[in-house]
């Protein structure tokens, strides 16, 4: 499983240097990718949420935050995602949780499938016409899909961490950027800035695109109380780990221990027990993210809390307006 560089944050790095010239082999595949694939005209509003960094943005948590908005305003929606790291080929169509396992859908598409039917499709055009069966949606909400050409968006959001940035703005494999922000910046819709408000984001994207919509969000968690006062252990395989132990720490509680898996990590019996023994030991309060801990057995469930992230928008006009297109439409 592939666990993310540390270098790929810092511009001076002398192995990102040396990987230059397989960027550049990047670059040319992806183009020749783009250059081949047709795309398909829909009939259904598709709300493409994206990032232009291999991970750790918070596409998923906008993609609940949007469906959790179209719920509260009686929007018939289905979401629609890739199923990363799942094992199963086939289209799936998730209208419960319970229906499939992790390894069968890949974890976003759990956390997903918690607010409305998702659709598991590797090709997303197949996986289109499989929601467009039901005559009941009104809109798809795309979970990563800004580098997936099969499909024509009604609305394209780009997301941004507001401390990870583009990283060392140099493309995979010498950073960690997809696409570079010239390439996208005209064509999106939204950029939703998550974490404190950074600037120097803003102007960099407004280098590309005067005209830009540019939004912050903020991340809570509504759970804190439950561990307040408490020896914490934290543990998660998600591409920038930081961003949990740090986001513990701001938020008062008292972090004793933190242990990093790779991204998307599918956890053994063993290191979950080894965990939950020392948590017990010690008396210990063991937490991770719930992208993590719905891979886990139920009993370790019970064992294990996560932290119940939300984002939160001041200004929601945005989302308002998006509203009124999919009604008319």
């Amino acid at each position: 499983m592939f666990k993310t560089p540390q270098f790929w944050l810092y511009k001076k790095s002398f192995l990102s240097l040396i990987l230059l010239p397989l960027s550049h082999l990047y670059k040319m595949g992806f183009l020749i990718k783009k250059t081949f694939v047709k795309t398909q005209k829909v009939d259904l509003p598709i709300i493409c949420i994206g990032n232009i960094i291999a991970g750790g943005a918070g596409k998923t948590p906008l993609a609940i935050f949007l469906g959790e908005f179209f719920k509260e305003n009686n929007v018939d929606f289905c979401y629609l995602t890739r199923g990363y790291k799942s094992k199963n080929n086939k289209i799936l169509m998730i209208d419960k949780p319970s229906q499939f396992n992790v390894e069968e859908v890949g974890d976003e598409a759990m956390l997903l499938s918690e607010i409305a039917p998702t659709c598991v499709a590797k090709n997303r055009y197949l996986g289109y016409e499989k929601i467009r069966e039901n005559k009941k949606f009104q809109a798809i909400i795309m979970d990563d899909g800004l580098q997936n050409f099969q499909l024509e968006y009604s609305t394209k959001i780009l997301v941004i961490d507001s401390k990870i940035a583009f990283g060392n703005s140099r493309l995979i494999p010498s950073g960690p950027m997809r696409q570079s922000l010239s390439e996208v910046a005209k064509n999106i819709d939204l950029f939703v800035i998550i974490g404190q408000k950074n600037l120097q984001i803003e102007k960099e994207i407004l280098q590309q695109n005067s005209f830009a919509k540019i939004l912050s969000a903020q991340i809570s968690a509504s759970n804190l109380d439950k561990f307040i006062n408490k020896n914490i252990v934290a543990f998660c395989g998600i591409a920038y780990p930081q961003k949990f132990f740090d986001f513990i720490e701001k938020n008062g509680l008292n972090l004793v221990e933190k242990h990093i898996f790779k991204d998307h990590h599918n956890y053994n019996i063993q290191e979950l027990e080894s965990l939950c023994q020392k948590a017990l030991e010690n008396n210990f309060k063991l937490i991770t993210t719930k992208k993590d801990w719905v891979k886990f057995p139920k009993n370790f469930q019970e064992k294990i809390d996560y932290l119940d992230i939300k984002l939160a928008f001041e200004d929601k006009i945005f989302f308002k307006n998006l509203l009124e297109k999919i009604k008319i439409k």
